[in-house]
């Protein structure tokens, strides 16, 4: 069995007494400035509901539980197939052979940057070396040294 009644919430509620005029069986009153329901009169028509400029009068759902039947048939849970347990297993190796081809061509990648970058830098000029090929300079330098300038 069902029954529904009302519930006001106090923080929203402003004591107009809207609701109050237009409940049918008087079950809403000011309380301290604020509406109050009583359950016991309620019939939860939900007129002070729609009377509510506030919204601060809500109707509540109240049900009982009954318990099942002794005998009567529960539903079971879900219990996979065979099938699908397999696929499932078959989908985690799968990734997991994946993740590492993946991982090792990640590695690779970084180890040609890392390469590049290294063959790529030129000593400073502080260290007092120049770079491989003779002369020192910079790449601007060099470049008007082949030219002639």
């Amino acid at each position: 069995m069902d029954t529904q009644t009302m519930w006001v919430d106090s923080d929203r509620c402003t004591g107009c007494g809207a609701c109050v005029e237009v409940c049918p069986v008087e079950a809403v009153a000011l309380v301290d400035g604020k509406a109050r329901v009583d359950e016991e009169l309620c019939t939860g028509c939900g007129a002070c509901v729609d009377a509510c400029p506030e919204d601060a009068i809500q109707s509540v759902v109240q049900s009982e539980l009954v318990p099942a039947p002794i005998g009567a048939r529960l539903s079971r849970s879900y219990r996979p197939s065979p099938l699908a347990e397999t696929a499932g297993a078959a989908v985690v190796v799968a990734g997991t052979g994946l993740l590492v081809k993946a991982a090792g061509a990640l590695a690779r990648a970084v180890g040609r940057w890392l390469t590049r970058r290294s063959a790529v830098t030129r000593p400073s000029a502080a260290s007092g070396t120049p770079p491989a090929g003779g002369r020192g300079g910079t790449g601007r330098q060099r470049r008007h040294r082949r030219r002639g300038r």
